[in-house]
Parts: C-alpha cells; sequence; structure tokens
C-alpha cells in the first residue's frame, strides 16, 4: 500500500478536522446555489412541504407528518438510485443516530439511537408486514433487499410499542415497495470488483381506468464483499477463505379496487467464515453457508366506509427459516448442520375515525398464531470434507398473541396537536404487557416544536432463551423515552431540525462471556442522551444534507457503553448538471468508539475514528437509458468495526468500484 494516501487520510480522520473537512464541503456545496430562485425539488423536506406530506408508518393510517409527535425521516427511492447505494445499511448510514457493527459476514448489525443489539430493538417493514427473523427478532441487513423496487422508506425514531408490539423499542424502518401506477419495463445490470454483480427487472402494469394494476420486481445479487485474508483480515483468516454473499428477491404486488395482494421473498446466502478465528483454530473458514429465506405473504383491505371512517385489515403469514443445507461451521473434524424453521400467520384490524376538526382516533386489534423452533437443530458430518446430514425438525414453541391498541388525537387551534395511546398485549409465551405514549406537536408560523414520551417493551425471543448456554430466567426490556424536536424553515427549501432525546432501557439483554462459551443474561440499566442535528439545503439543481449526532450511553455503573461513538456525522451533496446528468458525493464520520475487548494487533481497546467518502456519477433516463459509475471508500481508507465475537474487530471493504447501465420502456 502506497504510503502517501495513507498519511494524507490521517489528518482528515482525526475528530476535529473530519468533521471541519464535512462541514465545508456541505457549506461550499449550498452557497454555489443559495442566490438561485429555482422551484423546490421534491426532495425538499422544508415544513411547508412536510405539512403535505402523508406517512403510514407512524400509526398504520395516514396521517400529515406534522402531526406524528416522532422524528421522522423519509428516504425516497430516486435518492436510493442517485446515491448508489447497494445495501440496506448504505441507505441508513446516512441519517443520524445509526451506528452499525458490520462483521462482513452473515449479518450487519445496526444501533438506533445508541444501545448495541442484535438488530431486535428495531423492526423493520416491507410494506407495512414485519420482517424481523421470528426465532431471534432480528432483523437481516444486508443486500437481500431489491433497492430499484423501493418508492419510499420511512423511519420513525424511538419507541413505537404502542402501535407494533414487542421490538419497536429503537424505532420502525417501513420499506414501501412501487405501487402499479404505470405501465412499465425496466431492467438493470451492475458488476464491480470483488466479484460483485447484480441484475434486476421491475414490471408495472395498470388498466385504463386505473383499477387493477399488477406491480413484480426480481433481483440477483453477488459479492465477495472484501479483502479479509491473512493480513489484511488482521490475521484472523487464511488464504483460503471464502467470504461470499448471494442474494435473491421477489416482490409481486395485485392491487384490485380495494384488495391488495402481495408478497416478498428474500433469499440470502452466506459464508459463516468471519463468525469465528480460523487462523490457528479448529475452525475453517471455507465450505460454510447460511442460508436463510425470508417469506410474507399478505392480503389487504382499505375501505373509507364514510368521509368520517375508515377500516383496514390486513390477512398475513410470515415465514422466516434458515434451511436445513445450512453448513454451520467447519470443524478439523466434522461438518455441522443447522435448521431453524419458524412460521407465523395474523389477522389485523383497525378503524380510523374522524369526528370533527377537533377529535380523530385509531384503534387496532390483532391475533397472531406463531410456530417458532425452540432452539435449532444441529447435525455432524463424519469429517470436514462430507457434508453434513439433514438436521431433524427442532421442538416447536406454540405462541398465541392478542393485541389491542388505540390512540386519540387533538387539534386545537388548527396548529396545535395533541396524541395519546396504549396498547395491551396478551401472549403465551410473555404474558401480559400494557404500553402507553403520550405526544405534542406545535406549528408556529413555519417552525414546529414536538415533545413525546413512549414507553416500549421487547419480549425475549426463543432464541435469547437458548442461545449458547441458555437462560430461561430473562425478563423483557423495557423502554422510557422522552424526546423534543424543533424544525426550523429558514427558507422555503432551507431546513434544520434540532432533536433532543433521553432514555432509559431495563433489563437490558446483554452477552454474558462464560469461558469459553456464553449465554444472554439482563445486563441492567442502559441510559442514553443525545442530540441530532441535522440541516437540508434543495434547489432545482443542487440538494445537499449534513446530520451530526452527539450520544452517550451510559450503564448502570455510570460507564460509557462499548461500540458506540459519541460523535457522527453524514454529508449527502447531489448536484445535477441537467435534467439526465448527475453526481453525487456523500460521506460518514464515525467517532473513536471503545471495543468490548483488547485488540490484539493494536494493544487498545479502542476503535479509531474514521471518515469515509462515497460518490456517484449517473446518468438517469436519458432515452430509457439509465449509466451510474459509483465508488465505495473512495480513498480507499483502512477502517474497522467494533466486535462482540471471537476476532478483535472487522475491517471494513476496501475501494469498490461498480458500473450499473438499465434500460426503462414505458408505455
Amino acid at each position: 500500500m502506497k504510503k502517501t494516501p495513507v498519511k494524507s487520510l490521517n489528518l482528515v480522520t482525526k475528530p476535529g478536522y473530519g468533521f471541519v473537512i464535512v462541514l465545508i464541503f456541505f457549506f461550499l456545496g449550498t452557497n454555489v446555489s443559495h442566490s438561485q430562485t429555482d422551484s423546490i425539488s421534491i426532495y425538499d423536506l422544508s415544513l411547508t412541504q412536510l405539512s403535505k406530506l402523508k406517512i403510514t408508518s407512524a400509526s398504520k393510517v395516514s396521517q400529515n407528518i406534522n402531526e406524528v409527535p416522532s422524528t421522522v425521516f423519509v428516504i425516497t427511492g430516486d435518492q436510493i438510485r442517485e446515491n448508489g447505494y447497494f445495501t440496506i445499511e448504505e441507505v441508513f448510514s446516512e441519517l443520524p443516530g445509526f451506528q452499525f457493527r458490520n462483521i462482513n459476514g452473515i449479518n450487519s448489525y445496526v444501533f438506533q439511537r445508541g444501545i448495541p443489539n442484535q438488530n431486535n430493538l428495531t423492526l423493520l417493514l416491507i410494506d407495512g408486514v414485519q420482517v424481523n427473523e421470528l426465532n431471534s427478532g432480528g432483523f437481516y441487513a444486508g443486500g437481500q433487499y431489491n433497492l430499484s423496487n423501493i418508492e419510499r422508506i420511512e423511519v420513525i425514531y424511538g419507541p413505537s410499542s404502542v402501535v407494533y408490539g414487542t421490538n419497536a423499542v429503537s424505532g420502525i424502518i417501513n420499506i414501501i415497495t412501487q405501487n402499479p401506477t404505470e405501465k412499465k419495463i425496466e431492467i438493470n445490470a451492475l458488476a464491480g470488483n470483488f466479484n460483485t454483480v447484480e441484475s434486476n427487472f421491475n414490471y408495472s402494469y395498470i388498466n385504463n381506468k386505473n383499477t387493477f394494476g399488477i406491480n413484480t420486481s426480481g433481483m440477483f445479487k453477488k459479492t465477495d464483499k472484501a479483502d479479509l485474508k491473512g493480513r489484511a483480515g488482521d490475521y484472523n483468516w487464511t488464504d483460503e477463505m471464502d467470504n461470499f454473499e448471494n442474494d435473491y428477491s421477489f416482490d409481486f404486488k395485485i392491487k384490485a379496487k380495494d384488495f391488495i395482494l402481495g408478497t416478498n421473498y428474500n433469499y440470502k446466502e452466506t459464508s459463516t467464515a468471519t463468525l469465528e478465528k480460523s487462523d490457528g483454530t479448529l475452525y475453517r473458514d471455507y465450505g460454510t453457508s447460511w442460508n436463510i429465506r425470508f417469506i410474507n405473504n399478505y392480503l389487504k383491505y382499505t375501505k373509507e366506509i364514510s368521509d368520517k371512517l375508515t377500516y383496514s385489515s390486513v390477512l398475513y403469514n410470515r415465514n422466516t427459516t434458515v434451511l436445513d443445507n445450512t453448513v454451520y461451521f467447519v470443524l478439523d473434524t466434522a461438518q455441522v448442520g443447522y435448521y431453524r424453521p419458524n412460521n407465523l400467520t395474523g389477522f389485523e384490524n383497525i378503524l380510523d375515525y374522524t369526528a370533527n376538526t377537533f377529535f380523530s382516533v385509531t384503534g387496532g386489534l390483532t391475533f397472531e398464531y406463531g410456530q417458532l423452533s425452540e432452539k435449532a437443530s444441529l447435525s455432524y458430518s463424519e469429517s470436514p470434507e462430507q457434508t453434513p446430514p439433514v438436521p431433524t425438525k427442532p421442538e416447536m414453541i406454540t405462541n398465541y398473541l392478542t393485541s389491542i391498541f388505540i390512540e386519540p388525537r387533538f387539534t386545537l387551534f388548527k396548529n396545535l396537536f395533541l396524541s395519546g395511546g396504549t396498547r395491551f398485549d396478551q401472549s403465551s409465551i410473555y404474558d401480559q404487557v400494557l404500553t402507553p405514549r403520550a405526544g405534542l406537536s406545535y406549528i408556529f408560523r413555519k417552525h414546529l416544536f414536538r415533545l413525546s414520551y413512549a414507553e416500549a417493551f421487547r419480549a425475549p425471543k426463543p432464541w435469547d432463551y437458548t442461545d449458547g448456554l441458555g437462560n430461561p430466567s430473562l425478563l423483557p426490556e423495557k423502554m422510557k423515552s422522552l424526546e423534543t424536536a424543533f424544525t426550523f424553515s429558514i427558507a422555503d427549501n432551507y431546513t434544520m431540525d434540532i432533536i433532543g432525546y433521553k432514555n432509559n432501557l431495563e433489563n437490558a439483554i446483554t452477552k454474558e462471556v462464560i469461558n469459553d462459551d456464553y449465554r444472554w443474561v439482563n445486563g441492567g440499566k442502559i441510559e442514553t442522551d443525545g442530540v441530532e442535528i441535522y440541516i437540508r439545503y434543495a434547489s432545482r439543481k443542487l440538494k445537499s444534507s449534513i446530520n451530526y449526532t452527539f450520544n452517550q450511553s451510559y450503564n448502570e455503573s455510570g460507564d460509557l457503553v462499548p461500540e458506540i461513538s459519541k460523535h457522527t456525522g453524514n454529508m449527502n451533496i447531489t448536484y445535477s448538471f441537467n435534467e439526465y446528468i448527475k453526481i453525487n458525493i456523500h460521506a460518514n464520520y464515525i467517532g473513536k468508539r471503545e471495543n468490548p475487548k483488547m485488540i490484539s494487533s493494536t494493544s487498545s481497546t479502542y476503535i479509531d475514528p474514521c471518515l469515509i467518502f462515497h460518490g456517484a456519477l449517473s446518468l438517469v433516463n436519458y432515452k430509457g437509458f439509465s449509466v451510474q459509475l459509483s465508488a465505495k471508500n473512495i480513498l480507499n481508507t483502512e477502517y474497522y468495526h467494533t466486535s462482540n465475537r471471537d476476532p478483535d474487530r472487522y475491517r471494513q471493504a476496501q475501494r469498490t468500484i461498480m458500473f450499473s447501465v438499465g434500460y426503462t420502456l414505458n408505455n
């Protein structure tokens, strides 16, 4: 590796210099076109436009965004494509309050507002149906989502258990796929280094009366992610390492009058090599394969009974199964097979009633029946070269759930919005839980003030009880959260959000290492204090944003929680030369973080700060053709994420260049 670029990078990766450079980039960009009088872009999220924007994720009914007492950010499909995002966590990395532990393996872990977890404190939904893994409660990040089929993503910050129940502790992420609004065929192909390829298609049809439509899409994606062999991976793995990920996705949606029939299929096949060290151990870093499949089927019905009353219902079936052809580990003596099936069927009914301009209320009733694996079923072959036998079906746990929630809303003086809510859950596994929330939103001229209090819970799943040594005495995690926020519309196309929050998590489930094994335990309290600042500017040619998050998370002993940085920041600038040619540059800054253990290669317990630049140059829909050249980690910075597993830390991907070509036929 050449030393000159590394030396130049050392300057920008220092905490002070790094964020200053990001600020300079942002304000240089905004000053270029601040004097323009261009019309407002669809990407402008000032209060004027936000007041007209409807979202559905906060209360499962359509609401004006300025009436929701939670922090909400919306990411459009156009933004995703123009920025050249390849995985779902790349999308989240542009938002305030998100941090990551990417092990470049079976999953990438997303920490929202300062609490490390196994992706089980945030709910991920596709078209309003949860896709969190049923047995563990965590969602899978990675490349298995078809980003080309996304219309928008609604991100709700803070506890949302009143509407969604267990696991909605840190927030909600709802991926909303494209609806059939036109007759269109779109195909795309992508190639890049690290053996990265992708192909996807989208087909949309709607009849002339707009009463019947079909939208279907499919995607195949594969990549080796990064070079982690030998020295490049801190000598955790050998030169024989295979670290692949193959992703498959299929979406199908039919709209017929008041009905929507849909299915979402995601399949992820990836190596488990990064879970353990292989160099000098009994583990081999090749020949493994973690195969997990997600199938969501749903039937939705929405009927406006009158101008005051709307009824909606959804019947859904969720299947999340680690398939029985999984090879979890390859040891010196055997291959280990793994099988974990899970299935859940649910039926939800929601009524939304608007009495008058003063009062409205939403209520919902949910029934669920689930068959969950008590623990995974394992099998062993007789040699490391022999495929393991198919594991037997594990013991299954039956769960019945009945939930009811109600959220009244009051509008005073046309600009003061009050809301409350409570939810009652009766589960055959975690018994009874009552969850409240309350919020206030006030509009003053073009500015917005919000104040909210909410509680949430996460009930332990079978995976928590049985993983590792197991712990059947786990208690539910409970969150109490207070949030206040100001949105200033400095101009029609220039806004600033200042958000403060204080969270208190009780009975936090953490990993306890016992000799060479582990179990999950209730580790006590985690208190989090945070401030998020988000500035956005938009004109006809320029869209730009910068955000900064200050976050302090303490355990009950008053010590800072490992893996969480106090300071993070992101910048994003997209400039349109004309209708077709666009250039994007975005950057992510991560401050110093404490690692859960000593890093042998550095003799330190800290991960160094880093500033990473990415970019994309796009030709968009010119005579139906779209072309993009994108780059991840443009400066080829060497940086790491924390580890709660055997490897001391995790090297992140080197510079990755990708080229894509697409064609759209509109009829």
